[in-house]
C-alpha cells in the first residue's frame, strides 16, 4: 500500500496544491521533510544479492528501507532465461529521492497500513504520530517509516542477508526502543523466505510487512498489466471494511456480499477489478482476513498457504505463505505511465527495446502480510502491543513456480 497512490496520486503534493485554497487541509505540512537522499551512510544504496544454489532465484536488496530491488526467477515455461518479477528503480537512489514514493520493495514498520488520526493510546497514554497522508493518518509508520532507514547487516551468506534496524524511543512518536531484525533467504525450492524478529525495551506497538510489487509477467512483449494473472485467496471469505480514506472502521465484510473480493475460487485479478471500490475508476487496496491472528508457528513449519498467483503469458506462479491474520492487496491504481510528471521508467530489467518505457496503472499486484489495519485503534481486532520482555516473531515467504498453461488449464 503505497503512499502515493492513495494521494491520487501524490497527496503529499495535493496537499501543497490545495491547501492554501482549502481551510480545513491547512494543517497539511508543506511537503515532505528533506530525507537527506546524498547524505545517507556509505553503501546504503549498494547492491546485495543473494541466490540459491542452483542460481533459479536470485533476490537483490539495499540497506536504505531494507528493500527489495530485483526478483529474477528461472524457470518459467513459455519463457528463456530469468524475468525479473519485482517493480522498481533503475538507480537506487530513486528510492529516496522520487516524489512518487511507492515504497516499492520496502520494509514496512514500526505499523504497517494506516493508523487513524496519528493517534492510539497505550496504557492510558496517548501517542501522536506524524500525519503523512495528506493529514488523515499515519501510514506505513510515518515521514521517516523503516522504509526510509538504512539497515545493518549483522549477518551474510551466499543465499540470506540479515538487516537490523534499532528505532529509538520516540522515533515518528511510537514508544520504546524498538530492535528489529529481518532476514531473507532463499531457499532451493525457490523460496523468498521472511522472518522477522524484534524486542523492545519498554511497551511498544509493532506490525511489520515488506511491500514488494510483483508481475509475474515481467511486461514481457511489453504487456502493461497484471490483469490477467490468476489469482486464488482459499481462506479469504472475509475482509476488513474501511471508509472513504480507506482507514479500518473495525467491522469485518463477508466476500459473499461484496462478490468482486472473492478469490476463494481462482479468477483473474482484472475480472471483477472495475467494481473495486477504492478509486472511482474501481481496483484493488484491501485486507483480507485469512486467520485468527495466531503467533509465528516457528521455523521448520510449513506456513498456511495465504495466497497464489499466476500467469499463462510466462507461465510463472507464486504461493504466498504467512502465519499473519491478513493479507492487504493493492492493484497499482496508481501507477501512471502517460503523466510525463509522474511516471516512473521501468527497470532494464523490465524494458524491451530501446525507447523509454513505464509502469501503467495495474501493473502491479503488491501483497502484504500483515496484522489487521489500524488494530491499535480497534479492541476487537488481534493486539498489536508487544510487551517489554517479549519477542515479536513473523514469517512471510513467496515461493515462485513455473507451470504450462495446458498443465494448469485457464481460469475464467
Amino acid at each position: 500500500m503505497a503512499q502515493s497512490r492513495k494521494l491520487r496520486p501524490a497527496r503529499w503534493l495535493r496537499c501543497i496544491l490545495i491547501s492554501s485554497a482549502v481551510l480545513r487541509r491547512a494543517h497539511c505540512r508543506e511537503g515532505p521533510p528533506d530525507f537527506r537522499c546524498d547524505q545517507q551512510p556509505e553503501g546504503a544504496y549498494d547492491p546485495i544479492t543473494i541466490r540459491n544454489a542452483a542460481g533459479t532465484l536470485e533476490a537483490t536488496f539495499l540497506r536504505y528501507g531494507g528493500t527489495l530491488t530485483h526478483l529474477l526467477f528461472s524457470g518459467g515455461t513459455e519463457v528463456q532465461g530469468p524475468v525479473d518479477v519485482a517493480l522498481g528503480w533503475e538507480d537506487p537512489r530513486q528510492y529516496c529521492r522520487a516524489l512518487q514514493h511507492q515504497y516499492f520493495g520496502a520494509s514496512v514498520g514500526r505499523v504497517a497500513n494506516r493508523i487513524a488520526n496519528g493517534t492510539f493510546v497505550l496504557e492510558g497514554a496517548t501517542y501522536t504520530l506524524p500525519r503523512n497522508e495528506n493529514g488523515y493518518d499515519t501510514l506505513h509508520g510515518g515521514w521517516f517509516g523503516f522504509d526510509r532507514q538504512v539497515f545493518d547487516v549483522v549477518a551474510r551468506s551466499a543465499s540470506s542477508v540479515t538487516f537490523q534496524h534499532v528505532s529509538r524511543d520516540g522515533e515518528e512518536g511510537f514508544p520504546g526502543t524498538l530492535t528489529v531484525q529481518i532476514t531473507h533467504s532463499i531457499s532451493d525450492d525457490n523460496e523468498w523466505q521472511l522472518h522477522y524478529h524484534a524486542t523492545t525495551d519498554r511497551d511498544t506497538v509493532v506490525s511489520l510487512t515488506s511491500h514488494p510489487y510483483f508481475n509475474l509477467n515481467g511486461n514481457i512483449n511489453n504487456t502493461l498489466t497484471v490483469l490477467e494473472h490468476e489469482i486464488r485467496i482459499p481462506t479469504g471469505d472475509r475482509f476488513i471494511e474501511v471508509d472513504s480514506h480507506l482507514i479500518a472502521t473495525g467491522a469485518i465484510g463477508s466476500v459473499s456480499d461484496a462478490t468482486h473480493l472473492d478469490f476463494t475460487t481462482p479468477k483473474t485479478f482484472g475480472r471483477d477489478i472495475d467494481r473495486g471500490t477504492v478509486t472511482p475508476q474501481g481496483g484493488y487496496d484491501n485486507a483480507w482476513v485469512i486467520g485468527a491472528g495466531r503467533p509465528s508457528l516457528g521455523q521448520g513449519v510449513v506456513l498456511p498457504l495465504a495466497l497464489e498467483a499466476y500467469t499463462p503469458l510466462t507461465g510463472i506462479g507464486m504461493r504466498v505463505r504467512t502465519d499473519q491474520p491478513s493479507l492487504q492487496i493493492y492493484s497499482g491504481n496508481f501507477l501512471n505511465g502517460t503523466d510525463p510528471k509522474t511516471r516512473m521508467p521501468r527497470k532494464r530489467s523490465q524494458s524491451f527495446g530501446s525507447e523509454a518505457q513505464y509502469y501503467q496503472w495495474h501493473g502491479a499486484l503488491v501483497v502484504e502480510a500483515q496484522q489487521y489495519p489500524d488494530a491499535v485503534n480497534h479492541a476487537n481486532f488481534p493486539s498489536v502491543v508487544l510487551r517489554r520482555g517479549e519477542v515479536y516473531s513473523q514469517r512471510t515467504s513467496y515461493q515462485l513456480f513455473g507451470q504450462s498453461p495446458r498443465d494448469r488449464g485457464s481460469k475464467a
